[in-house]
């Protein structure tokens, strides 16, 4: 009787055990399950990542810089895309929208937040981006590089509003205005097709269009900003300016663009008559983006910081233009200096702000 309840016994034992065996082998077959399903690759690294077991798989992780997110399918984000479509929306709201939710983004999302904010309202710098410096962390790299360059442009704008005129006027000297134009067109040479371009493009374009047309606006009755002794005359001690920068930047598409002009000045005895004039409204055209050959192989560095150094070296010209005219002034030969000597010096070109097109 003792020995038929210890083989009871034993094969109650050994059901037991089995039921065990199996229970850790699910168990195990679970966790990995678990872990190819979450086996997600960091996006700063550039390396694709997975998605769940339904198959679907990232797009675009070299894309993205977010150290939290994760490259999977956009989530729900149909608050921000009512935020931007909302013409009324205030710019901080959808700068706080991202803050809170960039973390946990995935890359595709990312690259929505800031297509959107950039693209938002009719004037990028309404847009205060030192509000971003918190997702700093998660931005694609071009993002950072722009947010960088729009920072200098709100330190020292290179335009402003005129309480007497009621529009934007020239905020800079002449070799200023130039050489911050440059700065958006290496940002395009090295971030051709990214979030950015759109955005970098048109402030390109705007810097650019009035350091060379000074702001003239024939219908609506707005003077060269460059003007000399008369209204229809630029002041010819403009020339050594444009000269300078074009024999500092030779190769790039603005320093050809200020070359051909140099040429359409000295041929029309700086007139501004109805060639000069077509020379301003074909512009557009030539700012082009499209019209970058130096794409990748920009003459920056791979900051901001790099790329205003490299954008003023060899400038030197430290005269202001004031009261509508530029001053007799000496060119002064500068060395380089560091990105941060620079942007003190563009912090305090301010103090020498061409007060002619205020005054007028």
């Amino acid at each position: 009787m003792k020995r038929k309840m210890n083989k009871k016994s034993a094969t109650v034992q050994k059901a037991v055990f089995a039921s065990m065996c199996l229970a850790c082998a699910l168990a195990v077959s679970a966790c990995g399950k678990r872990d190819n399903r979450n086996e997600n690759r960091d996006p700063i690294t550039g390396e694709s990542q997975t998605q769940s077991s339904e198959g679907n798989s990232s797009d675009g992780a070299t894309d993205g810089s977010n150290e939290g997110g994760s490259d999977t399918a956009a989530g729900d984000h149909s608050e921000f895309e009512a935020m931007i479509g909302d013409e009324n929306t205030d710019p901080n709201s959808i700068i706080d929208y991202i803050n809170t939710n960039i973390a946990g983004a995935a890359v595709s999302d990312v690259k929505n937040f800031f297509t959107g904010l950039l693209g938002f309202g009719s004037d990028i710098r309404n847009i205060d981006f030192t509000r971003l410096e918190d997702s700093r962390k998660y931005m694609p790299e071009d993002m950072i590089a722009f947010m960088d360059l729009m920072r200098l442009e709100g330190d020292t704008p290179s335009m402003m509003m005129s309480d007497e005129e009621n529009r934007k006027v020239i905020n800079m000297t002449l070799s200023e205005m130039l050489e911050r134009a440059r700065l958006f067109e290496q940002h395009l040479e090295k971030y051709p097709n990214s979030v950015s371009s759109d955005a970098a493009a048109r402030m390109y374009e705007e810097i650019a269009t009035n350091a060379i047309s000074g702001g003239y606006d024939k219908e609506m009755g707005v003077q060269h900003y460059y003007k000399g002794d008369a209204n229809d005359v630029i002041d010819q001690k403009a020339l050594q300016y444009y000269q300078q920068f074009a024999q500092a930047n030779p190769n790039s598409n603005l320093g050809k663009i200020v070359t051909e002009y140099i040429n359409v000045l000295q041929t029309n005895d700086f007139k501004i008559n109805d060639s000069m004039e077509e020379f301003y409204r074909g512009l557009h055209g030539r700012l082009n983006v499209n019209n970058l050959t130096n794409h990748g192989n920009s003459t920056g560095t791979n900051n901001v910081n790099g790329s205003i150094n490299n954008g003023t070296e060899n400038s030197g010209t430290e005269s202001s233009i004031e009261n509508s005219s530029i001053e007799n002034s000496s060119i002064e030969n500068s060395s380089t200096q560091d990105s941060a000597n620079t942007a003190k010096n563009s912090s305090n070109a301010v103090d020498t702000v061409i007060q002619g097109t205020v005054n007028r």
